[in-house]
């Protein structure tokens, strides 16, 4: 019996300390899942805890027909899916340039985002910022896609797993990827600077321009050009940059949370945010 397995019987008896450490190597997959998800780093957390304590109560259920993991990422899922859901609405995949000039007219974002700026652990990192706009563009699909293009292409779990904890079949699966695949494929094409020259958004490097000089990290280098690259390749070298960003603790991470926060504030409805 291995260390996960005695850890898991001893949980089921309902020893807590053995529990939190059977979760604990999972909680930072969970949280970047949970995050890509929801795209708001408060909301996030409280799906995270509120998933472990789910699976705390409901360990005695856990037949083991999946591996543990899969079974609490089945859990957090679903209460994600509720959280979306309740929303009522999807953002729109120009949502970050639609609050472009609302952000510049207010003086308490400007503020906030000084204030991270100037911090001394600090440093803008691309790829955390091109992870944030994939998160935001994620909100604009239905949430079983954007759940399927996070598990499959982001955090690289195989077909048959990322299936059982979203409760479809394999080739269910694999039709909501594909659409997802699709539909933020379209959602870039033209929008983004990194793979289109004419692209509108190019916060990328105007993000870059506001920090510090000796924060700002490497240039900001382009991902391909949608005039010779195939739209196909160019996402997936996007991916290559979201999956390599640390959405949570990454140098940028309280940066991009009160960006993620200012957008909910005035994307979502009023009663979603209350």
């Amino acid at each position: 019996m291995d260390d996960e397995a005695r850890l898991l019987e001893r949980a089921k008896t309902g020893d807590r300390g053995a529990f939190d450490a059977l979760v604990l190597p999972h909680l930072p997959k969970l949280r970047g899942f949970l995050h890509r998800l929801v795209a708001h780093p408060d909301d996030a957390e409280d799906l995270a805890q509120d998933a472990t304590l789910q699976a705390f109560r409901k360990l005695a259920s856990f037949r083991g027909d999946a591996a543990f993991t899969t079974w609490l990422f089945a859990i957090a899922h679903r209460l994600a899916l509720t959280h979306l859901r309740t929303r009522k609405q999807r953002w729109p995949a120009t949502i970050q340039l639609e609050m472009h000039d609302r952000a510049a007219q207010s003086a308490a974002f400007g503020a906030e985002l000084a204030g991270e700026l100037g911090r001394p652990d600090f440093r803008y990192e691309v790829n955390e910022h091109i992870a944030y706009c994939f998160a935001c563009i994620g909100r604009s699909l239905d949430p079983e896609e954007s759940a399927a293009i996070v598990l499959r292409e982001v955090l690289d779990l195989p077909n048959h797993e990322a299936a059982k904890i979203v409760d479809l079949s394999e080739s269910t699966f694999r039709h909501r990827l594909s659409a997802a695949r699709r539909t933020m494929t379209d959602a870039f094409d033209g929008m983004c600077a990194l793979i289109n020259k004419q692209g509108a958004c190019h916060q990328c490097s105007t993000l870059r321009g506001m920090c510090p000089a000796d924060r700002q990290g490497p240039p900001v280098e382009p991902l391909g050009d949608a005039a010779s690259d195939d739209a196909d390749a160019l996402f997936t070298r996007r991916l290559a940059a979201v999956r390599s960003a640390d959405v949570t603790g990454g140098t940028t991470a309280r940066m991009h949370a009160v960006m993620l926060r200012f957008i909910a504030r005035h994307a979502d409805p009023p009663a979603a945010r209350d």
